[in-house]
């Protein structure tokens, strides 16, 4: 079974570096199978029959020297964030306009109410289960959307990396 591993802030701003090449090595030292890493945000394809994510966080944190969160989905999983994406026309026109925030849980009702109360200018938002959908038509860079609310880690992707590491889960 594939599966993806996304890695919260490493390699921002020359902090918290991780070299993709450590990276896939230190997946491969885990057991996991046809380890692929794609771009320097922390994205790691793998095959494993069974994924322990405190495992891979503690090896993270023992092998770079600081902790890592990591959020994992499936391939299934994966294949099903398309679908779902209440901004289709806008991933398609331009794929940095609309993201995905990656959470380890969904978010209870009263988290999405304090993140709904706080202004956030034209960027919009739709949370399904475990993924929060944004849409940000002036760039992530100039959003307003604070995900402090959620009281959870979280990572972003923009629409053109989930197509493309949907496309290496499909090879």
């Amino acid at each position: 079974m594939k599966h993806v591993a996304l890695l919260r802030g490493i390699n921002v701003g020359g902090n918290r570096k991780v070299p993709m090449k450590a990276l896939k090595v230190t997946f491969e030292r885990l057991g996991f199978r046809g380890v692929q890493t794609y771009i320097q945000s922390g994205n790691v394809i793998f095959q494993a029959e069974k994924v322990d994510q405190a495992a891979i966080e503690q090896a993270l944190r023992l092998e770079f020297g600081f902790p890592v969160d990591v959020m994992l989905r499936s391939a299934a999983e994966w294949a099903a964030l398309a679908p779902r994406n209440p901004y289709p026309a806008q991933a398609a026109a331009d794929g940095t306009k609309v993201h995905v925030a990656f959470l380890h849980q969904a978010p209870t009702p009263e988290r999405l109410d304090a993140l709904a109360a706080r202004p956030s200018g034209e960027d919009t938002w739709v949370c399904l289960g475990r993924e929060l959908y944004l849409h940000t038509p002036g760039g992530l860079g100039q959003s307003k959307l604070n995900l402090a609310p959620l009281k959870q880690a979280a990572t972003v992707r923009n629409w053109r990396t989930v197509e493309n590491i949907g496309e290496l889960l499909e090879k």
